[in-house]
């Protein structure tokens, strides 16, 4: 006798097999999707087909049509979609119109692919050759060659009719300090340049403004009076003239602070000498101190030390007495120098028969 639980066993695997397969489905069309967006047409298509062949469903035939297209292959996206149509039996009109604008759009992307593309030939190399130009350009203008960047620009402008070159010459002017050819090609800019904006129009008149602003300040620098040299010129011998009426205005000249020098040195040395003077106080104390321990229990070291402490004593005397002394000298010395430094002034004088100046100093 045949138990239940193997008779339902067959049962079990017959209701089990199409969620299987359509877990097995779902998971092709995901590795379908992800070639055909990660750029490997060929792996996605060729999924598509084992699902097509599986399931015999025209919406895999639309997908490899749709693959082709996301990857730029128009043509046989066109195939796929025409095939779609033809094997399409009972697809509904909807579907019918999506697949044949789709063909629309990738004959028009076909035609355009078909004529001169930036990016091949020719066309290509030749924009290659532009950038590389515009980067010469920008390069020299930055490095202060105005003359190699106007010309590479110039040569641009001829070849492309881009007004945008015009404008790029005056900002290479403006950037090396060249303000009158800046306006030039800024103003030349506006001339040529059709339709412009008035944001792209408002921003070349700032420009100009600019430039107009330096070269003004420029043109001022240039033009300050040198000062003028005035050489008095002597009246003629035989010729008496009338006493002379002088307007005399005192330039003073910038006096030095002369002996300053001597007497900053003056004061250092003095103030050596009182630390000389104050150390040897402090060690003829010691000294004294000693002595009187001495005179009670006489040691032979401690009367040796005192020894030594009242020589650093004297010598600390001698050397801060110098040094206060000439110190004192020394300031003295740049008093004295400050006292007498010479006092000067150029006078202009101005007179009926007479211009020139009056030198008066005092030394």
């Amino acid at each position: 006798m045949i138990s239940m639980k193997s008779s339902l066993l067959p049962i079990a695997l017959l209701l089990a097999a199409p969620s299987v397969q359509a877990k097995d489905t779902e998971a092709q069309e995901r590795a379908a999707k992800t070639a055909c967006l990660a750029g490997d047409f060929a792996k996605g298509v060729a999924i598509l087909s084992e699902l097509y062949v599986s399931t015999n469903d025209p919406g895999y035939i639309f997908n490899q049509g749709r693959c082709f297209e996301q990857n730029h292959r128009y043509e046989d996206a066109v195939a796929r979609f025409q095939e779609y149509l033809r094997v399409g039996k009972r697809i509904s009109k909807t579907d019918k119109t999506d697949a044949k604008k789709h063909i629309t759009d990738c004959e028009s992307l076909l035609a355009k692919q078909a004529g001169p593309q930036p990016g091949s030939g020719a066309a290509a190399e030749k924009d290659d050759g532009k950038e590389s130009r515009e980067r010469a350009a920008m390069r020299a203008c930055l490095t202060g060659d105005a003359a190699a960047g106007v010309a590479i620009l110039a040569d641009l402008f001829i070849d492309t009719k881009d007004t945008t070159y015009l404008f790029n010459q005056g900002r290479c002017f403006e950037q090396n300090r060249q303000y009158e050819e800046a306006i030039g090609r800024f103003r030349e800019y506006l001339i040529k340049a059709k339709d412009l904006r008035p944001e792209h129009k408002a921003d070349t008149q700032k420009h100009i403004a600019a430039c107009e602003s330096y070269l003004q300040g420029k043109h001022v620098e240039a033009a300050k009076p040198e000062p003028a040299k005035v050489v008095a010129e002597p009246a003629p011998a035989a010729e008496s003239r009338p006493a002379e009426t002088v307007v005399a205005a005192p330039i003073p000249v910038a006096q030095g602070r002369a002996g300053s020098g001597l007497r900053i040195t003056g004061l250092v040395v003095a103030v050596v000498g009182g630390a000389g003077l104050v150390t040897g106080l402090i060690l003829n104390l010691k000294a004294n101190s000693m002595s009187s321990d001495v005179e009670k229990l006489y040691d032979p070291s401690a009367d040796s030390s005192r020894k030594r402490y009242e020589t650093a004593a004297w010598i600390g005397y001698g050397a801060g007495g110098v040094c206060l002394a000439g110190g004192a000298v020394l300031y003295y010395l740049g008093w004295r120098r400050g006292e007498n430094e010479t006092a000067m002034a150029f006078i202009p004088a101005v007179g009926p028969n007479m211009v020139g100046t009056v030198f008066r100093g005092r030394f």
